[in-house]
């Protein structure tokens, strides 16, 4: 992967079906995606804060046909009084393409350019029969604090070192408040 290239989710066959960084000029079709794929404009109101906030780490979209039906976000969150981590959510993946492999390749897209770029762990809020087959768990996230914890509440180290603990700060886009100590 190299920023501006697309990522082929074919295994090398020719193919119309890639990932890439996200563009300005595909912003309309990712809002317009994931109002679709989550049935509610919540999640496409979040990017939008999430932007205009600038805590955006990174977008990826996935482009099948010369349309976008796949996205992902990662953004920057605090861990109070430590270095930050990284945040996934939202992902979304066009209905009609659900099941073919296009949000496994955003997640493993994203996961491989953020541990190039030297982000110690991500953590995410979301299906726990989906994210745990990327490495994700709870365990991983047990030494953090947040009233998302739970059973799908979970974490991926991606390389050792700090933040090892502490309490999470999310962007306010989430509307999570620090949990107390």
């Amino acid at each position: 992967y190299r920023a501006g290239s697309g990522v082929d989710l074919t295994g090398g066959a020719v193919s119309t079906k890639f990932v890439r960084p996200m563009v300005h000029a595909d912003r309309p079709a990712v809002l317009d995606l994931n109002t679709r794929a989550f049935g509610q404009p919540d999640e496409a109101q979040m990017i939008q804060q999430m932007e205009k906030d600038g805590h955006v780490v990174l977008q990826l979209v996935a482009e099948m046909d010369g349309q976008v039906v796949g996205h992902i976000l990662f953004y920057a969150m605090g861990v109070f009084g430590k270095i930050g981590a990284v945040g996934l959510g939202p992902m979304s993946v066009d209905p009609w393409v659900q099941k073919e492999g296009i949000g496994s390749e955003l997640v493993e897209t994203g996961i491989k350019v953020l541990r190039e770029g030297g982000v110690s762990i991500i953590f995410v809020l979301g299906h726990d029969w989906f994210y745990p087959k990327f490495g994700f768990s709870v365990e991983q996230a047990a030494e953090f604090q947040t009233v998302l914890k739970g059973p799908h509440f979970m974490a991926l180290r991606l390389r050792p070192g700090p933040p090892m603990s502490g309490r999470l700060i999310f962007p306010d886009a989430f509307g999570v408040p620090i949990a107390e100590v």
